[in-house]
């Protein structure tokens, strides 16, 4: 037999039908299923989404509890329990409700957040007691009264129903506090668990009032009422960010918060409606109905009073927070644009705005700009909402004077902020920066002093000539000017006549080359000019630069003189810029050996000779230890007796590519790679060494080894000849240092030649005559030998005034005490003037060229030491 049955709601958000018989049908036995279904999955996802968003016992987690507390309660209450008859009020199944729904209630609840809800403050309380009345008077309209009249409600089934309406509108002013009290992102949750909750609530009213309604399609819409609940639950679960999310309000957010606002009142509305309804279709409200009521309108008016006190609050509070930014603005130097979405100018920074004529504002921005930045400003910030519009940009805006202004910009875009909806333009006033930076890159190509072009800029200029070159010949070249006597213009006249010098001679060089070259300063002393011209039309324009320096110059000091020197190189084709400046600097030296007024031109043979200067002195580092050096012997002949009394150790060094190198060739490559001082050391120790091995005849044989400034400047000379004579064991005085004529000025050479003396060891002077007088260097050294340089005796022979000279420094040796040696003596008439002059000693070609230690052991032993032209003995072995 089946039983005839009413719909019975049971547990919050779930609707279970009740089967009383053996069979209840097959449709309403699968909405149960179904329910059943629905239930415990959205139990599941619930319970899923509250340990995403905040884990532990609340929040979604909590109304994932109600769900399966009221399927339970619901379960129990049909199992247990009969419905009631036909047309009365089904206490039990509303009582059974409660549990879930307090639960539920709870849940809510905790998904607020109370920081939130305090500053939600009297505004936000009395619109959720606005709501929460006006939710009790349509209770007490739409289902209490219907049931009511239906069956008289009395004692404890009263009571449950009322619990039931206000737990009921607790749950909704629940649920609508949490979309008026949560940030913007968790808005769109909150409003659709407000659709789940009444959703419900129409359901469970539904439920109650449906007899008096009698509505036919009851029995169908409340589970499909149910399944929309539970769906709309899940979904606000699955989109909700959690309480702490603070993105930015989006326009969504923003139509939810005024809904939320306007709701209370809404449903305050319909209630007044529906109570003054009820009488229209035989209906009479009950008094708890007018109460809420009454209570309504009296919220109503507590809700405006604190609406405008709210509003005032903020009404002043935006007028300081405006007044303060746009103090900040108006005081910063940054210009600010803000433009909508259509790049119109909304608002301007007064640092931009310009004085007189129309305004910024309403204007379309590509149209205010620079007419040359339109396009690239448009396509910048033409991106849609989520473009890429990143990067700085630079445009230009016309100033209060109407000259354009470059203005640097960064952008925000806020095209998604419902608040703002536009674009905000941070720019910054970079003229001037860009005025400093072009002036430094002019600076950079130009010479301050004389406004010339400077090496930059003339390398630039060269590389640019010969980039566009072809393989033809060509008619351009380069000069390079070095002047001569500036440094002692600044030295006797000081920077301002020196100066003023310079800028004269860039005048005159400028006028002196035609208007397409180019005169640069490339230097303290050296200019540059990049020239045009054929044949010997170079050379002449060389010549008149030379003739423009060589003129006096008139300065507030008096005249300076000036001279110079010209090198030049034909720019020829598959020249880099960097040959071109090596061949133009090989050919200035040059011109620099050649003296002053000299003007050479580039030629093969100077790379060729610079080259071999550098491969001698990368090839000198390591030639001692690869047995590449080697001392050879020059005898010195004392003149009276015709016998060898000493030797001078020379260096020499035997290339593996060159052959035998000169000294006058390596020695200064050595002194300038700073190994010259190495090179005499070890001179030192192999000569001391070697000289005891000498044959001795009756007088004891001197060494002489010559030392250079270099080594004398490097401190290291006594200390040198102390470790050779320690090492060897030679007599001290058996040693000769030999200091050129060009170390006088070395400031530590009294001291050395002090301490020297006081070992024993002797004193030379090289190079007697070959440079500036060393005539007061024999009263204050203690000079033992004078040797007379070649320069001195190659015209004694025949020049009655060089052989006066001679004559005068034999004679003041003799009177000072010291000996004097002929230095490169190569002719018989040369050895017989320096006899009859008194000269004591000689060497030269004439007697013996240098020879190896074995060629000189063979000559000492040969005719005990007797060596003069025409003795056979003299020729020894090398």
């Amino acid at each position: 037999m089946q039983q005839t049955r009413r719909w019975r709601t049971r547990g919050w958000l779930l609707a279970v039908p009740v089967l009383t018989g053996a069979a209840g049908g097959a449709a309403p036995l699968a909405a149960d299923l179904v329910l059943l279904v629905a239930a415990l999955v959205a139990a599941g996802l619930l319970w899923r989404a509250g340990g995403r968003r905040s884990g532990g016992l609340r929040g979604w987690r909590l109304l994932s509890l109600a769900v399966l507390l009221g399927l339970g309660t619901s379960l129990l209450d049909g199992l247990l329990t009969d419905p009631p008859p036909e047309g009365l009020f089904d206490a039990t199944g509303q009582l059974v409700q409660l549990p879930a729904a307090l639960l539920a209630l709870v849940a809510v609840l905790t998904l607020l957040s109370p920081g939130r809800l305090r500053r939600g403050g009297a505004r936000l309380a009395t619109e959720t007691a606005l709501f929460f009345c006006a939710s009790l008077v349509l209770a007490q309209v739409l289902v209490v009264g219907p049931a009511m009249r239906t069956q008289p409600l009395e004692g404890a089934d009263r009571v449950v129903l009322e619990v039931a309406c206000l737990v009921t509108a607790s749950v909704l002013s629940a649920v609508l506090l949490l979309i008026a009290a949560s940030p913007g992102p968790r808005r769109g949750a909150g409003a659709l668990l407000l659709l789940a909750a009444a959703t419900w609530a129409t359901t469970h009213g539904l439920a109650i009032a449906g007899e008096d309604l009698h509505l036919a399609a009851l029995g169908g819409a409340a589970p499909a009422g149910e399944l929309v609940s539970l769906l709309l639950l899940c979904l606000a679960a699955l989109r909700d960010p959690g309480a702490h999310d603070e993105a930015p309000p989006t326009r969504a957010s923003a139509r939810l918060n005024v809904v939320g606002q306007l709701l209370p009142h809404l449903v305050t509305v319909a209630a007044g409606v529906a109570y003054l309804g009820a009488p229209l279709l035989g209906a009479d409200p009950s008094p708890a109905a007018a109460v809420a009521l009454l209570s309504c309108l009296s919220l109503t008016a507590v809700h405006r009073a604190a609406a405008a006190r709210d509003e005032h609050r903020v009404a002043a509070r935006l007028r300081r927070s405006e007044a303060y930014f746009r103090s900040l603005v108006r005081s910063s130097s940054d210009a600010v644009l803000i433009l909508d979405g259509d790049l119109r100018i909304s608002w301007v920074a007064p640092a931009v705005e310009p004085a007189g004529g129309p305004g910024l504002r309403g204007r379309f921005l590509p149209e205010v700009v620079h007419p040359d930045d339109a396009v690239e400003v448009a396509a910048w910030l033409g991106e849609g909402p989520g473009g890429d519009v990143i990067g700085l940009r630079s445009f230009r805006l016309a100033d209060r004077t109407g000259a354009w202004r470059v203005f640097e910009a960064g952008v925000t875009d806020l095209r998604g902020d419902a608040d703002v909806a536009g674009l905000v333009l941070h720019c910054r006033d970079v003229t001037a920066r860009l005025d400093r930076e072009l002036e430094l890159r002019s600076l950079a190509f130009v010479d301050p002093l004389t406004g010339l072009p400077n090496r930059a800029a003339q390398r630039l200029a060269l590389a640019e000539l010969l980039a566009g070159e072809d393989d033809g010949p060509t008619d351009a070249a380069l000069l390079l000017v070095e002047l001569h006597g500036l440094r002692a213009a600044l030295e006797n006249a000081g920077s301002e006549v020196a100066e003023t010098t310079l800028t004269e001679v860039a005048r005159r060089l400028r006028a002196t080359v035609r208007g397409e070259d180019q005169v640069a300063r490339i230097g303290t002393e050296l200019f540059s000019v990049l020239a045009h011209g054929t044949g010997d039309e170079l050379d002449r324009l060389a010549a008149r630069c030379l003739a423009a320096i060589e003129a006096p110059i008139v300065t507030d000091a008096g005249i300076v003189d000036l001279s110079g020197a010209v090198g030049l190189v034909p720019l020829d084709p598959g020249l880099s810029e960097g040959q071109a400046v090596d061949r133009a600097e090989l050919a200035v030296v040059a011109a620099r050996a050649a003296g002053s007024g000299s003007v050479r031109r580039y030629r093969s043979e100077l790379s060729a000779a610079r080259d071999r200067r550098e491969q001698l002195r990368e090839d000198l580092v390591g030639a001692r230890e690869r047995g590449e050096l080697a001392l050879a012997w020059q005898p010195i002949v004392a003149l009276d007796d015709q016998r060898v009394t000493g030797v001078e150790a020379l260096l020499r060094w035997q290339h593996p590519l060159y052959g035998e190198v000169p000294p006058e060739e390596f020695l200064p490559v050595a002194e300038r790679a700073g190994l010259v001082v190495d090179l005499q050391r070890w001179v030192l120790r192999e000569a001391t060494a070697a000289a005891l091995t000498l044959p001795q005849g009756d007088v004891a044989l001197k060494l002489a080894v010559n030392v250079s400034a270099a080594h004398l400047a490097a401190g290291t000379l006594v200390g040198d000849v102390t470790a050779a004579l320690r090492d060897s064991g030679l007599p001290p005085e058996r040693l000769v240092v030999e200091i050129a004529e060009s170390s006088l000025e070395v400031g530590a050479l009294a001291d050395d030649v002090a301490a020297l003396r006081l070992m024993g060891v002797r004193l030379a002077l090289d190079d007697f005559g070959s440079g500036r007088s060393s005539l007061p260097a024999l009263g204050r050294l203690p000079i033992d030998v004078i040797k007379l340089d070649r320069s001195l005796l190659s015209r004694v022979d025949r020049d009655p005034y060089s052989r006066a000279v001679c004559q005068a420094v034999v004679s003041l040796a003799e009177t000072l005490g010291i000996d004097v040696v002929a230095e490169g003596v190569e002719t018989t008439s040369q050895l017989a003037a320096l006899r009859t002059l008194g000269c004591g000693y000689a060497q030269g070609f004439l007697l013996a060229r240098p020879i190896g230690l074995a060629g000189l052991v063979q000559l000492l032993e040969s005719d005990t030491g007797r060596l003069w032209p025409g003795v056979a003995g003299r020729v020894g072995a090398p």
